[in-house]
């Protein structure tokens, strides 16, 4: 029997209805609402497609009659009232989904939506980190609050940051930051807030002027965070001397943005969700971009669709365990939200809300799993902190629960908490970061030092210890980067915030695994680190400038009179030789009375004259006898005055002399504080606010304290920046400032730095010892001290010192006489006496022209009046004068034939 025409539409019509009845029935749609940034290029609907159709591949979590559909929506909300409406009405009750995924950027002024959402209808799904203590029930894909702000309180004790900035953007991460702004009051923390409002001036300003070097970083979104990042380096305070936290996980850099990190030597601490990559591979991506180049909302995105097939796939199996519905008919139907509930209704779960808690599995951002509450458990964040080269390093990592890790890894913990440093610590899996300092000739830059990267840039005493260290070290790979502090600085801690610098304060704060260099090991140190074995002994000494190279003043040999002293000699010796004259010249017993008496050579007559009465005094004066002396009583008593007068000044004079002629040699004979403080001459320095400024400061010993008080009190003041401008100082002065600092620094200043016009004292101020210092307990200590102990008992300690202090010294082979040139007096020394002695052979030769040239006249005189001379020069063997006249009579008491004098 043939059909009719409509008995035929009507039969196709009923099978089409049966197919489109049957293959709704077939469909799983799963909701997702996009927002401002969600919606932009269709980025993330296409993540959310392959991740649907990875799932509708894959039978393994729905059967072969049922497939997933993604059902999109757009909202661009400012309140609270149209985000649920399009959950509740639109996705819940419209589209009959199972599932709902919600980001926070549909309504930012909303808080958390998903929270809101989840106490309406389940199962909701969160992207983002949501609100502390909302009591959500959605689906946290990302990391609760709770367990956010407990991983960050773990990373600032672990930094040991004592005074930082917290930077945020909007009002609800100021609140999940709640717990760890609260806690410092319990650290001890003193923290800046600073709200991000899209004026980033306005906190590099207070960054700089307060001189804030820790800054925690924490906004609302990848891209603020990025930007804030980007804007820090271009002000320069994302640098070498500031130490940034990220908070925000997995913020994406890509590679050019990271080479200029590297380049600008930022220090920055991140971190990662830690993830299986091998899982990425079979997991479908657009191929225009790579699954690492995600940033960590992509990914959230990707395995919530992942999650919400496994917790369907964990349905049909518990559903077919139970025997209640034919494989076949299980899903759709029964998996769809609950409608929302009317006035003050209690909402009602989904029958597979639970389900979708049964599964771990390896998504994208590591392992995905939940608790009942929905919050994601057995989780691993991954701690990347480093500068330049080692920028990218893995410090540590924090597991949300440290029993499943043990129990996946097959690995003990080893730390109470959730936080795990241990393995990293002790080099196992990284490479060690190793802090210096810049001091000859403990670390040097190399010559051409553009030309070398990492480690080759350096030179010097650490870099060879280091080296060796890592020859004999046992139990670890001892892979290490070398860095310079940032600040310059040997440690300090500060007496108002308790916060260490410099070397020290990388330790403290773990940004370094060693701080390696003339650290010195003292009490308030090693209770903020750990030493290791000491490398080097040393103290504190004195660097002079060589007594052969001090210029003293070449008339010092006057100095042992006062100025006063020797215009009042000078005047007495021109008013005893004018004394003698005139009474030469009046008293009828001296000479020239003899004279015309002619009871004498007519010679004698100018034997007092004013200028050999001059000659007399000055003769005298250094012990040498004169050719004639005063003839009458007076004048003898006048010499008899004079004599006594010379020899007690000459005495005092010689007395004096010797501590004039060696001042500059005194200094080189300080053996201790003592010495030091017993001298006035010379005033020494210290580098300002260095280690061991400090070191005089805080010491109780008295000598100590009075070095500092002199030093303090000294104006100008006798500090020095650094080093090499101490040293600088000690040259320019002559003699007239001394250095204190640590010995080996000095010595290589003495013994390398040309010109050799530098001295260390023998004696030592204080003595103290170098040792690599380690954080506080890290397992490192007791591998460096053996290795330490090692290169000792081996002699290589001291192979190496001779290496930098002897072998190439350019200044330490000096000559017998240079060594005694210390102490003896030297050409140096004398060089006014020789100068003196010059000026007299000038003087000498000038008055010898004069002579020659200007008194020739004089000469012919002479010889004219000669022969009378001679005639007379017989008067005295006669009792008759030449002439004639009356005899001669000779003084009382003698005969004619008595010479008297």
């Amino acid at each position: 029997m043939k059909l009719s025409q409509t008995a035929k539409f009507v039969w196709i019509f009923l099978l089409v209805e049966v197919y489109i009845h049957t293959s709704e029935q077939n469909i799983v749609n799963i909701g997702v609402i996009l927002g401002h940034e969600t919606d932009d290029n269709d980025l993330y609907k296409n993540i959310f497609k392959d991740a649907v159709n990875i799932v509708n591949r894959n039978s393994t979590f729905l059967s072969g009659q049922h497939q997933m559909l993604l059902i999109d929506h757009v909202l661009y909300a400012n309140y609270v009232y149209p985000a649920l409406q399009a959950v509740c009405n639109t996705m819940v009750q419209t589209q009959r989904v199972s599932s709902l995924i919600l980001p926070e950027d549909i309504c930012p002024m909303c808080g958390d939506v998903a929270a809101m959402a989840s106490h309406a209808t389940s199962p909701v799904f969160s992207l983002d980190p949501g609100s502390l203590k909302s009591g959500s029930v959605a689906f946290k894909m990302h990391p609760s609050p709770e367990d956010m702000s407990e991983f960050f309180l773990d990373m600032l004790v672990y930094f040991n940051w004592r005074n930082f900035m917290i930077i945020y953007d909007t009002d609800q991460i100021y609140a999940n930051l709640e717990d760890v702004i609260s806690a410092g009051n319990i650290y001890k923390w003193n923290i800046t807030l600073r709200k991000y409002d899209n004026n980033f001036d306005r906190i590099v300003e207070f960054i700089k002027i307060e001189e804030i070097r820790n800054i925690f970083l924490y906004t609302s979104t990848e891209k603020t965070t990025r930007r804030i990042m980007e804007m820090g380096l271009d002000e320069g305070v994302v640098s070498d001397q500031h130490h940034w936290i990220v908070g925000n996980l997995d913020v994406y850099l890509d590679r050019s943005f990271m080479e200029e990190l590297e380049v600008n030597r930022a220090y920055m601490t991140r971190f990662k969700m830690n993830y299986t990559t091998q899982w990425q591979y079979s997991y479908p991506s657009s191929p225009d971009r790579r699954l690492i180049d995600w940033p960590l909302r992509e990914r959230l995105s990707f395995d919530a669709v992942l999650t919400i097939a496994h917790g369907m796939r964990r349905y049909r199996e518990r559903v077919r365990e139970e025997g209640r519905i034919e494989d076949i008919n299980i899903l759709p139907g029964d998996t769809m939200m609950n409608s929302c509930p009317i006035n003050s209704d209690t909402p009602t779960r989904a029958l597979w809300n639970d389900d979708l808690t049964y599964y771990n599995f390896e998504g994208l951002t590591g392992n995905v799993a939940f608790n009942p509450n929905g919050d994601r458990v057995n989780y691993t964040i991954m701690i990347y902190s480093g500068q330049g080269e080692t920028f990218d390093t893995v410090r540590g990592e924090w597991s949300q629960n440290p029993q499943h890790w043990e129990s996946r890894y097959n690995i003990e913990w080893r730390n109470e908490g959730r936080l795990n440093v241990t393995k990293y610590v002790l080099g196992l899996e990284r490479r060690l970061k190793v802090v210096s300092i810049l001091q000859a000739p403990f670390l040097m830059y190399r010559d051409k030092v553009d030309r070398y990267r990492g480690n080759a840039r350096f030179r010097g005493y650490i870099m060879d210890l280091l080296e060796e260290i890592a020859r004999v070290v046992k139990g670890i790979n001892f892979e290490y980067e070398v860095e310079l502090v940032a600040d310059g600085k040997y440690g300090r801690r500060d007496e108002y915030s308790n916060e260490w610098d410099g070397l020290i304060g990388e330790l403290v704060r773990r940004k370094a695994d060693i701080a390696a260099g003339p650290v010195s090991i003292t009490s308030e140190r090693d209770a903020a680190v750990d030493f290791s074995y000491p490398f080097m002994h040393s103290g504190l000494q004195i660097l002079i400038k060589h007594p052969n190279h001090v210029l003293d003043d070449p008339f010092a040999f006057m100095y042992p009179f006062g100025i006063e002293v020797w215009f009042l000699n000078a005047i007495c010796f021109l008013m005893v030789s004018a004394l003698l004259w005139v009474i030469n010249s009046f008293n009828p017993y001296e000479w020239k009375a003899s004279v015309e008496r002619h009871e004498t050579f007519g010679e004698n007559i100018d034997n007092f004259s004013f200028k050999n009465s001059l000659w007399f005094s000055a003769s005298t004066l250094v012990f040498q006898s004169y050719d004639a002396s005063p003839r009458s009583t007076a004048g003898r008593v006048i010499a008899g005055f004079w004599w006594v007068f010379v020899v007690i000044m000459v005495f005092l004079y010689l007395t004096n002399l010797t501590f004039w002629l060696t001042a500059s040699k005194r200094l080189a004979t300080i053996r201790s504080a003592e010495d030091l403080l017993d001298q006035y001459e010379i005033k020494y320095g210290v580098v300002d606010e260095g280690s061991v400024y400090y070191f005089l400061k805080n010491s109780s010993n008295p000598d100590f304290q009075q070095m500092y008080s002199t030093v303090e009190n000294t104006i100008p003041k006798p500090t020095v920046a650094n080093v090499s401008e101490g040293v600088k100082k000690v040259r320019e002065s002559n003699g007239d400032f001394a250095f204190i600092d640590e010995t080996g620094i000095l010595r290589y200043q003495a013994d390398q730095a040309e010109p050799c016009d530098l001295y260390v004292t023998g004696g030592f101020i204080s003595r103290n010892s170098y040792g690599l210092a380690v954080q506080k307990d890290s397992p490192l200590r007791d591998q460096l001290s053996f290795a330490i102990e090692t290169l000792r008992d081996t002699r290589s300690l001291e192979h190496l010192e001779r290496q930098w202090w002897q072998w190439d010294s350019k200044c330490g082979n000096l000559t017998t006489w240079e060594k005694q040139g210390i102490y003896s007096l030297t050409s140096v020394d004398l060089m006014g006496v020789y100068i003196l002695l010059i000026i007299g052979c000038i003087a000498a030769g000038v008055v010898f022209l004069i002579e020659c040239i200007c008194t020739g006249k004089d000469i012919d005189q002479r010889r004219e009046r000669a022969p009378a001379r001679r005639d007379a020069s017989r008067g005295p063997t006669s009792t008759t004068a030449v002439g004639g006249g009356n005899p001669i009579q000779p003084p009382p008491g003698q005969t004619n034939h008595q010479q008297w004098i």
